[in-house]
Parts: structure tokens; sequence; C-alpha cells
């Protein structure tokens, strides 16, 4: 996985994306779940985007999730 300008991840960075991408498409799909769960997923989403910005990949925002 290459990230916004081009670099090549590392296979732990690569899984932080993906970690990131699929809690994202969870939240994203109105899944099933109680406030607490949804509230601090939301949270893990959020300190998943910092890493993924770290990274220079480009994910947009996460205000439309809640964030």
């Amino acid at each position: 996985m290459n990230n916004s300008i081009g670099v090549e991840l590392t296979a732990g960075q690569a899984g932080l994306v993906e970690c990131y991408d699929r809690l994202a498409e969870i939240l994203g799909n109105d899944a099933d779940l109680a406030p607490f769960e949804r509230r601090n997923a939301l949270k893990a989403l959020a300190a998943l985007w910092q890493v993924a910005n770290g990274l220079d990949m480009d994910r947009g925002h996460i205000y439309h999730l809640g964030a």
C-alpha cells in the first residue's frame, strides 16, 4: 500500500490504515451499535485518523460520522 505521495507503507503501517478503513466503514453503515459502542468506536476512529494523517494517507474528514 502506498500513501498519497507514493511512499510504500510497512506491513504494520498498512495494517493500521486497514483498521481505520474498516472502522470507518462500520460506523458509516449505521451499524446497530449501543451508544457506548458507537462513542468508543468514534474515539478509536479519531485516534486512527491521526495515525493515517501522519502516514500521509488522504482519508478526508470524519465529521459526517459524528467525530
